[in-house]
């Protein structure tokens, strides 16, 4: 993309590109320490950083070769896919994305709507799959009429009972929910969907 600009686009192009990132970790950053403010375990805070830090660096890769500004939420969820698999990978943990909507959204509203699956995987992890021998996360994000609807669900008990049990986890969700203009529905006890407009 960069080869065919001057150089004071190269250099406005490379400006935004900093803003951007810093702004997703600076973001982060003060997640993970509400997170540890509220108790979370250590481990699951490695676990959502871990996934976060190599998203953001996904998202800026798909960034960086967009002409547009906007990045395919079909390409991003295959590339955090990968992530997933790669990071769980002895945890015995089966992800799929059942995404076919080819949807493009800003960097930022896909950081946001990184950082919500996130959560919810992190959710599932910690409460959900005790006692579940071949566990399975399932996520999609599809176009429905002017919103984007995303669905995400486990195999296991599910996560929309410790979020009633606990008001720090909900506040939390609620949070990231909120970032991206969204309202959430619990369709069952393993199922949440959640619904935000295009341009969030």
């Amino acid at each position: 993309m960069t080869d065919t600009l001057s150089g004071d686009e190269k250099r406005e192009v490379i400006k935004k590109f900093n803003h951007r990132l810093n702004n997703d970790l600076q973001a982060l950053m003060a997640y993970m320490k509400l997170q540890k403010r509220f108790g979370i375990d250590d481990e699951e805070i490695v676990n959502f950083s871990y996934v976060s830090i190599a998203s953001i660096s996904a998202i800026q890769n798909l960034m960086y070769n967009s002409k547009d500004d906007l990045i395919c939420t079909r390409d991003f969820l295959n590339e955090f896919l990968n992530i997933l698999n790669d990071h769980y990978m002895r945890e015995g943990i089966a992800f799929s994305n059942d995404s076919e909507d080819d949807i493009r959204i800003s960097p930022k509203a896909m950081f946001h709507l990184m950082m919500l699956l996130n959560e919810m995987i992190d959710l599932s992890f910690e409460f959900s799959f005790e006692g579940v021998a071949d566990k399975k996360i399932s996520f999609r994000v599809e176009e429905n009429g002017d919103e984007c609807l995303l669905t995400y669900s486990d195999n296991g008990s599910g996560i929309s009972q410790p979020l009633k049990d606990s008001e720090m986890r909900m506040l939390l969700f609620d949070q990231l929910v909120h970032q991206i203009d969204g309202t959430s529905e619990f369709v069952n006890c393993n199922t949440v969907s959640v619904r935000c407009s295009h341009d969030f």
